[in-house]
């Protein structure tokens, strides 16, 4: 049995920014926020930091929903137009391993990647005064969860699996965490998903906007100029660590490549859903869904404490990137 949300409207058509004139190709939905604390049907403080996925036809979220307690269950909702949505009261079940419950582990902030006929998520988990590992799981129902393999070792988070092998092996996203909390997204590989190494960082620069850290947030999409990776990144300002969402081309066989790079953000925390909540000044995205029509549905957290839409195509997203290596090259970014 599920709780069923209705939007009067299911409108893939919003606003882009509050002023100037926004380059950028991501629009958000003008019903946003589409799940909120009080449209839960369980205890909730907060419901943020979706993964998603298609799932048997339909748009499958995996909520992070924090209770009064700010203990963490994960719920799916699932949609037929991907912007009403049910809510599962009873949240995931998922055993945790001998070392979360040793240090009484905190996971959060799961994204999913459907592979090999299964669905795997990765997800990070707090080890109290050990810090923050990343771990994984498979599962085909979105009902039970088996862990697969051990943590790893701190710090480490926003772990991203590819869709597919690339040069025979498993290939993730992750950002290792310096002892400051800031830190850059690096790629690792793996013969079996349990054991990762020969890592390498991505070669991304540094913007005004990325100055502080970086991580991976969709699942990357597999096109004909590359891996498309939509990601997070933070800038200090005077009030605040300030959220972004920026998207790049990765090289198809070595993802450490970044091949085209914008120096524009497609998205910044501005809209009061986004600014005001536990953590001010947040869009955080776990992933992403293309829809029948060709839509790409981009599923963001608004300050740690609700879920909203914002639509774009996957061309759309590719172009931008392509435009940017041009316009850099010709000197004319941001010239009228």
């Amino acid at each position: 049995m599920s709780l069923r949300l209705s939007h009067p409207v299911a409108r893939h058509v919003g606003d882009r920014r509050d002023t100037g004139n926004d380059p950028s190709p991501l629009v958000r939905f003008d019903g946003n926020p589409i799940l909120t604390p009080d449209q839960m049907p369980v205890e909730c403080s907060a419901v943020f930091n979706a993964g998603a996925v298609r799932f048997n036809d339909k748009v499958l979220l995996l909520l992070r929903v924090e209770d009064y307690s700010r203990k963490t269950n994960f719920h799916v909702a699932t949609s037929d137009d991907g912007v009403n949505f049910g809510v599962n009261p009873e949240p995931i079940r998922y055993p945790l391993r001998d070392v979360e419950r040793e240090h009484h582990g905190h996971r959060f902030d799961m994204r999913i990647t459907p592979m090999d006929g299964a669905f795997y998520v990765c997800h990070a988990v707090w080890l109290g005064k050990l810090g923050c590992s990343v771990a994984m799981a498979r599962t085909s129902d979105f009902v039970d969860f088996e862990p697969v393999g051990s943590v790893s070792v701190p710090s480490n988070r926003n772990a991203v699996l590819f869709p597919e092998k690339i040069r025979g092996l498993y290939a993730r996203l992750e950002r290792p965490q310096d002892i400051d909390g800031s830190g850059r997204m690096w790629v690792s590989y793996s013969p079996d998903l349990r054991f990762w190494g020969d890592s390498l960082p991505l070669n991304m620069p540094i913007t005004p906007w990325s100055t502080r850290k970086s991580g991976a947030g969709c699942i990357p999409i597999r096109t004909s100029a590359g891996w498309l990776e939509i990601y997070h990144a933070t800038a200090m300002t005077a009030s605040s660590e300030n959220y972004y969402l920026g998207v790049m081309l990765l090289d198809l066989e070595d993802p450490s490549k970044v091949i085209a790079f914008p120096q524009r953000f497609i998205l910044a925390a501005e809209k009061s859903y986004e600014c005001v909540g536990q953590v001010p000044n947040v869009v955080f995205t776990g992933g992403a869904v293309e829809m029948p029509d060709g839509t790409l549905n981009l599923y963001y957290g608004g300050a740690d404490t609700r879920i909203c839409l914002a639509t774009t195509t996957v061309q759309k997203l590719v172009d931008f990137c392509l435009d940017s290596v041009n316009c850099e090259k010709s000197n004319l970014c941001g010239k009228a």
